[in-house]
């Protein structure tokens, strides 16, 4: 699925499906906020998965985000001037918060504009970065994610429209075929196992119960939202315009 310059998604509600028996041309959802998002970066253990690419002539801003939260700039980044690939994020210390940056060493400008998959796993005080499934770099950081990272929203295609500062807003043009997070687990070959099933296989998994969004982007309504092939209801829908600044 392509996402727009400055046409983000977000997964930022619970559906509530249970008159629509799985109708997929419903025009009206009753839909309430998903703190499971809220609260997932302070579990000890995580895995947020993406397949992606960014064409070269895409339009992005200088540094742009495939995704991240409201509050001070965490998610993935590519800078398009150092053809850097990083997972930023904040944590607490004294006197003043952390900027934490881990960088992939081995994603290059090929990778990003031909597709690639990227995960970032959260062990204890520990983030490590993969490359299609192979460890390419580790962070130890101090200290807790900033409380920030509790308000509402996931976003897709920037960082987050709600940021105050417009440069660090970090829209760009993309192309996306996955897009997963899972709790309590480490352990990168169990997302390589779930990227492999099919979706009707997805039960079967041992870590199924700690999905809390799986999107192929093979199911969207006609409304444009993307079904979460989870046991949640937590689609992907466009941003309203009147969000984008």
């Amino acid at each position: 699925m392509k996402i727009n310059y400055k046409e983000p998604y977000w997964i930022k509600f619970e559906w509530d499906l249970s008159s629509h028996h799985e109708n997929q041309y419903v025009t009206e959802f009753n839909k309430t906020n998903n703190n499971s998002l809220n609260d997932f970066l302070f579990e000890k253990d995580f895995i947020i998965s993406c397949e992606f690419n960014i064409d070269k002539d895409y339009k992005r801003d200088e540094i742009c985000m495939l995704y991240g939260k409201p509050g001070k700039n965490i998610g993935l980044s590519y800078n398009t001037q150092t053809k850097t690939t990083a997972f930023e994020f904040w944590t607490t210390s004294d006197p003043e918060d952390t900027f934490n940056m881990c960088v992939f060493k081995n994603v290059t400008e090929k990778d990003i504009e031909d597709g690639v998959i990227l995960s970032v796993v959260r062990n204890e005080n520990e983030i490590i970065l993969y490359k299609n499934f192979v460890e390419d770099n580790r962070l130890t950081f101090d200290g807790e994610f900033i409380e920030d990272y509790k308000a509402p929203g996931f976003f897709i295609g920037c960082s987050s429209p709600e940021c105050e500062g417009e440069k660090q807003r970090y829209y760009c043009e993309m192309d996306i075929k996955h897009l997963s997070i899972v709790t309590n687990t480490s352990n990168i070959e169990n997302i390589n196992e779930l990227y492999q099933l099919d979706v009707c296989e997805i039960l079967k998994s041992e870590i199924y119960n700690n999905i809390i969004c799986f999107y192929d982007f093979k199911n969207i309504n006609n409304l444009g939202i993307v079904y979460d092939e989870s046991k949640n209801t937590n689609f992907l829908e466009k941003v309203p315009k009147e969000y984008i600044k």
